[in-house]
């Protein structure tokens, strides 16, 4: 027994002796844009971060990839700029103490591909030059021109093109980048941001006179935050705030915006701005915490990183100020807070995905399947799969998958042209039953109501059926006689049985038009409707209508009565019940091409009803039009007051159960 005791004690040592397996788990989430519904959802890694040497810099402020890909680091607080190799190892470090080669508080550089380092050397106000080796080559000073008499001369950041002209961005200019040839000569500004049009301002414009416009300070362009160059010569410039309103502007060499001052999703607090060889730009935004990858449109596809300014993580970003991207499509990241540079490497999912957009992107739909099919493979939860692998399948005349695809992926317009494409097939192929079909129902509708008739003249139903009919027939006689058919029901008493079938009607139509309206003019996930939610939405306000007509009208001295407006209100659906079945289905068989069909029948049908809601209180209050109209303004305001106090009695009742329940948890907690 002292033996097997022993054993059991030492085997419970060697258990708690021996190490535990160590997950690796990434300091961040990434995420993927989903356009389609303007979401972002959850992804796997596509970069991850990887160590490098663990140079410390002062405070990096500014980076650059060359085509080398060496690392070029302007350290501000060190008045260096310093030179790394591809793995984070110090290469080389530039500026003396004393001479031409000192530098004061560099915020910017850029690297030509013949390896020249032009470096916006701010506190000495001047363009400092040096070769590959580090010498001091030239310096560019302050150009003599009328234009920069009262301009101060303070470069942060730059880029050089072909020609050697450089493109300046000077401390808060709003003007935007100045131009300098090689010769140092001015050459003018080049790309400056669109002044801000606010509410404010537009109100100044229409109240104030001439002499007061004058003493109002003028609306001024955003200043240019950043700025890079691509290998086309295409500039790009990264502007913060503005919500994203050209964040990012690709500018050509006349200064046209390619992006058309578009708002770029996460754009808002934007740091800087690069591409890689593919043509996918990359960001830094302070306000969204992340680091992020767009396509050559500037349509935003991927988030990853973090911003902690206590951050002491590897990967963790403390205070971002410059992005790169290497050869290999490493980003690199200047950090200011922790005096570090960090490295992001693609993991292999993340190559296949990017390699997958790119090809994509440039229509080689062929080419971009085997990465797909990978990508597909290792996430089948990726909405960007299925709308690459649906274009493969329309490319293909492949239309069937090419529906299944686009449709999970939400991608409506790709969905439209397969769709257009089966369609077009299933014509073709079954056009004699078609035609048979429409000639049926044709002959149906024109003869099948008289049939109807006669057979009830010869044997007519029972006197109880004849009211009941009746009042169901007037649903079509008061949609295209309102007045007369307003007239009618006022005098009249419909029986309730028959106001809660016309209702339940309604409802059963609008549950139809929620699930099974066709998916390009309903794109959503069947299983996430919240069909009470729906209901809601379209019982409520009915409801809300009724109850405000019959107050305001009551006050205005209406002659209408309670149980009138209920059957009038409940009559002037009639549009909604006989326009929303073939609305329905020709939602299920037009494409995009052909939508202007069905946004047409929902116009006339809502314009309709609001047509027959105006004769109803026209006529069961017996008021003149004008009249009518004032009153129908003050119902609209009247449901607003009663939504709004709806509000806020459910957000004080709420207040109120939250309070006592917080209290209960707390007794009981401590008790």
């Amino acid at each position: 027994m002292k033996k097997f005791l022993t054993f059991l004690l030492l085997a419970a040592t060697f258990m708690l002796a021996a190490p535990e397996a160590i997950h690796a788990e990434l300091p961040y989430r990434m995420f993927y844009y989903d356009s389609n519904q303007a979401t972002w959802l959850r992804i796997q890694p596509i970069y991850a971060p990887t160590e490098t040497k663990g140079t410390r810099f002062v405070e990096p402020i500014d980076l650059q990839v060359g085509a080398d890909d060496k690392v070029y680091v302007a350290d501000k607080g060190a008045n260096k700029v310093i030179v790394l190799d591809n793995e984070g190892e110090l290469l080389l470090t530039i500026g003396e103490e004393e001479g031409e080669s000192a530098l004061s508080a560099p915020e910017g550089l850029f690297v030509t591909p013949e390896g020249l380092i032009y470096v916006a050397d701010s506190g000495n106000q001047r363009i400092a030059v040096f070769g590959t080796d580090g010498s001091f080559v030239r310096e560019y000073k302050k150009p003599t021109s009328t234009f920069l008499e009262q301009q101060h001369f303070v470069p942060v950041k730059l880029v050089v093109d072909r020609r050697g002209v450089m493109y300046i961005s000077l401390n808060s200019s709003y003007q935007g980048l100045l131009r300098i040839n090689e010769d140092g000569e001015f050459m003018g500004y080049f790309g400056a941001n669109k002044a801000q049009q606010t509410v404010l301002n537009w109100l100044k414009k229409l109240i104030l006179n001439k002499e007061q416009l004058d003493k109002e300070l003028p609306s001024l362009p955003r200043p240019i935050t950043n700025v890079s160059i691509d290998n086309d010569g295409f500039i790009f410039t990264a502007t913060a705030a503005g919500f994203g309103q050209g964040a990012i502007r690709k500018l050509n060499a006349g200064g046209v915006d390619a992006f058309k001052n578009k708002t770029l999703v996460n754009g808002h607090g934007i740091v800087d701005v690069t591409n890689d060889t593919n043509g996918f730009l990359y960001n830094v935004d302070m306000e969204s915490g992340r680091v992020n990858i767009y396509d050559k449109n500037g349509e935003a596809l991927f988030a990853f990183g973090f911003i902690d300014n206590a951050t002491q993580q590897y990967g963790v970003l403390g205070f971002p100020t410059s992005i790169g991207v290497d050869s290999k499509f490493g980003v690199w990241i200047s950090d200011s807070r922790t005096g570090t540079i960090h490295k992001f490497e693609r993991t292999e999912f993340g190559s296949d995905v990017m390699n997958a957009l790119g090809l994509y992107i440039d229509g080689k739909y062929e080419q971009s399947k085997p990465y797909w099919d990978r990508v597909y493979a290792r996430n089948d939860m990726y909405n960007g799969t299925f709308q690459g692998l649906g274009k493969v399948y329309l490319h293909e005349n492949n239309n069937d998958d090419a529906l299944s695809f686009l449709k999970t992926a939400f991608d409506t317009k790709s969905y439209s042209k397969a769709f257009w494409q089966v369609r077009l097939d299933f014509l073709q192929q079954h056009f004699l039953w078609i035609a048979a079909s429409v000639v049926a129902l044709i002959l149906l509708l024109s003869y099948g109501p008289r049939m109807i008739r006669n057979q009830l003249t010869r044997k007519p139903l029972p006197e109880s059926w004849q009211r009941p009919l009746s009042d169901l027939r007037n649903v079509w006689f008061v949609m295209l006689h309102p007045y007369q058919g307003f007239y009618k029901l006022k005098e009249a008493r419909v029986a309730p049985w028959i106001i809660i079938l016309i209702l339940f009607s309604a409802v059963a139509v609008k549950i139809a038009t929620i699930y099974y309206t066709g998916f390009l003019f309903h794109p959503v996930e069947l299983s996430q409707i919240n069909l009470l939610g729906s209901l809601g939405l379209f019982v409520v306000p009915w409801i809300t209508w009724i109850i405000a007509n019959y107050l305001v009208c009551s006050v205005k001295d209406g002659e209408g009565k309670f149980r009138e407006v209920i059957q009038g209100s409940t009559y002037a659906l009639a549009p909604y019940l006989f326009f929303s079945i073939p609305t329905l289905i020709l939602s299920n068989m037009v494409t995009l091409d052909e939508r202007v069909i069905v946004d047409s029948l929902n116009t006339v049908m809502f314009l309709w009803m609001g047509v027959m809601l105006i004769v109803m209180t026209q006529v069961i209050h017996n008021f003149d039009f004008m009249e009518t109209l004032k009153n129908i303004a003050i119902t609209v305001f009247t449901i607003g007051t009663i939504w709004l106090f709806a509000f806020l009695v459910f957000g004080l009742s709420y207040n109120l159960y939250d309070f006592f329940y917080q209290l209960y948890k707390e007794v009981t907690f401590y008790g």
